[in-house]
């Protein structure tokens, strides 16, 4: 499982039990001649979706570049939204692969 929330946050699980929150940071190099890259980094591992929403919405409004209230009411209702589409996309699959 893979969720996109946008350019710098996603939502990833281990295969067994965890749902994880990662980031995507810029790993700068410090070689000469190698380029820089970004990598993966995790920011948390949650055992239910309702504490990695609520997670997710901490970490949103901490990295959050808004300037104002309403910029960053703006940005939670896309993630709200953002979710309220993936869950209803999950819920489909799933019953679409029912027999």
């Amino acid at each position: 499982m893979m969720i996109i929330i946008n350019d710098n946050i996603r939502i990833t699980n281990d295969g067994r039990h965890n749902l994880i929150i990662e980031e995507r940071k810029l790993v700068r190099s410090t070689k000469e001649g190698v380029s820089d890259r970004y990598e993966w980094d995790v920011v948390g591992y949650f055992g239910n979706l309702q504490a990695l929403c609520i997670a997710l919405i901490d970490v949103v409004t901490v990295r959050s570049e808004a300037q104002s209230l309403e910029e960053l009411m703006n940005e939670l209702r896309r993630l709200r939204d953002e979710i309220i589409r993936t869950v209803q996309q999950m819920k489909e699959s799933e019953n679409n692969a029912l027999p």
